[in-house]
């Protein structure tokens, strides 16, 4: 599984229009095959950190994501609306499940 973790502090005149295009951007990447979850959410402390949580199935999915024209338009909208530079990290995971207070693969 990929794991996509993206960071963005929005303006206090900006945060409704990037909560506004990040939903559109989150429901649009939901239908997309391979997304097994796409979130968005603001910070308890900090209402103005966005923060976006996507898991996909295999690296193939996240590349034909990021390809599609929407992502990229979403992408510059978001960044001319930030404070300061929006972050994303992408890692390759594996799900550990918990039982009976132990972890197992």
């Amino acid at each position: 599984m990929i794991l996509v973790i993206g960071h963005a502090l929005a303006k206090a005149d900006t945060l409704q229009a990037m909560l506004a295009i990040s939903v559109e951007h989150v429901l649009r990447s939901r239908a997309e095959p391979g997304c097994i979850s796409h979130d968005v959410t603001t910070d308890v402390q900090d209402p103005l950190q966005l923060t976006f949580v996507e898991r996909w199935s295999d690296i193939a999915a996240l590349q034909a994501h990021c390809a599609l024209a929407p992502l990229h338009t979403f992408g510059k909208r978001h960044a001319a609306m930030a404070d300061g530079v929006p972050s994303i990290h992408v890692y390759q995971s594996e799900e550990i499940h918990l039982s009976a207070g132990r972890a197992k693969a």
